[in-house]
């Protein structure tokens, strides 16, 4: 079976094609679902920089075929329209690519704490609809340790900024100082909790926190010292913002321009909205109103950019790790393909054996049951003899080429047939 990864991300597509393709943690099950049916198997991984699909397959080309069949099916995209923005990775360069992702290499953010949670919460979302098993098991698992060690050995996460920090610093270069602005935080998953804990670090003391559980935002607001508000009353609370920054998980709008417009009515300050949410939770129509100022999260590239220049030269240092870390599990993946081809060499000898040994019988009648056993341990002690050798190199070598050559020497077929 081959590992393979499909997906596109934030250097492959843009924020419109990327939220076609995102699943957001409420439809997550149903996703999985449908690539249990089409594929049988797999992991999805998506944020806001990344739609991800790993799954393991009989072959390279039939595991990308079925992942690309998925996506079209499952988001009612056309392929045309998601195929020249996609990336496929097998075997070596998946396993590579996840665990770089893990340590923070592929993100908008280098570096950036939270895709190791988001790793994490890939698998186990996969694992409860039991669509992962042992070689995924162990390919997640050392994904999230080589993630955990790049933060121990290096300081590619020393004061990284996260997507939602990225927010505040793009709002703080934009107004200066937040201490006399009023802030909204919409939506209290990850991202919207960081993004209300960073404008509090950065001055503002006027933030009103709203989500559709409101007891998610009495608490947030307990930490802050802010103010909790039902959800039901955003159209309000847009009304004394100067700051919006929206991160809820709705598969829709939550922010419209008539919103906005009607917000604008008694409110003549500037209105800057960030909206840091995928799919996104801002109109983008909103930005042909007066005094209004949207931002998005490929707006926040300014500001991952001076980020990614200082953490080069750590990032260097991680991908040493992840270069080690691959060679480890593909020596282990490369030791447990090996295992099968040696099943059928030893299955294959002892019918041989047996074979042979039933027609020299037959040939010797007068054997006592002491000879025939003497016989039957000498056929056995020859066949293991010739076979220690091929068995031997078979394992020490541990190539998918070596062992197929052996399975094609010894006619076992080809590996899964």
């Amino acid at each position: 079976m081959k590992i393979v990864a499909i997906g596109l991300n934030h250097q492959t597509a843009n924020l419109a094609l990327r939220e076609q393709l995102a699943v957001g943690q409420e439809e997550m099950n149903e996703a999985l679902e449908t690539l249990r049916l089409r594929v049988g198997n797999g992991a999805i991984l998506s944020t806001c920089n990344r739609s991800e699909v790993y799954a393991l397959m009989p072959s390279v080309a039939k595991g990308t075929e079925s992942l690309k069949g998925f996506l079209t099916a499952y988001h009612r995209v056309a392929r045309r329209e998601i195929e020249p923005h996609l990336y496929t990775y097998s075997q070596r360069k998946a396993v590579q690519h996840l665990f770089r992702v893990a340590c923070g290499l592929d993100s908008l953010i280098l570096g950036e704490a939270q895709i190791l949670g988001q790793v994490r919460d890939a698998y186990g979302a996969a694992s409860r609809m039991g669509l992962v098993g042992g070689t995924f098991s162990r390919l997640f698992h050392q994904a999230l340790r080589v993630g955990k060690r790049a933060r121990r050995e290096t300081n590619i996460g020393r004061n990284a900024l996260s997507i939602s920090r990225a927010a505040v610093e793009l709002a703080r270069r934009t107004l200066g100082d937040l201490s006399n602005k009023r802030v909204l935080v919409i939506g209290l998953g990850d991202a919207g909790r960081l993004a209300a804990q960073a404008l509090s670090d950065a001055g503002a003391t006027d933030i009103t926190v709203t989500n559709r559980t409101y007891q998610r935002a009495v608490d947030m607001a307990s930490q802050l010292g802010g103010r909790a508000m039902p959800f039901n009353g955003l159209g309000d609370m847009m009304e004394e913002a100067d700051i919006v920054v929206s991160a809820t998980g709705s598969p829709g709008y939550v922010i419209t321009a008539e919103m906005v417009a009607q917000a604008r009515v008694s409110n003549d300050r500037p209105l800057f909205l960030i909206d840091i949410a995928v799919p996104r939770d801002i109109d983008p129509a909103v930005k042909a109103l007066s005094g209004v100022f949207l931002y998005d999260i490929d707006d926040i590239e300014s500001v991952a950019e001076a980020n990614r220049r200082l953490r080069e030269q750590e990032a260097q240092k991680v991908e040493g790790i992840v270069e080690e870390e691959v060679g480890q599990f593909m020596e282990w993946l490369s030791s447990l393909e090996v295992i099968p081809t040696v099943a059928a060499l030893r299955e294959r000898a002892d019918t041989i054996r047996a074979q042979e040994l039933t027609r020299v019988m037959k040939c010797l009648p007068g054997l006592d049951m002491e000879e025939q056993r003497k016989l039957a341990a000498f056929s056995k002690a020859m066949v293991k003899k010739l076979m220690h050798q091929p068995i031997a190199s078979l394992k020490e070598r541990r190539d998918p080429a070596y062992t197929q050559a052996a399975r094609d020497l010894f006619d076992l077929g080809r590996e899964g047939e």
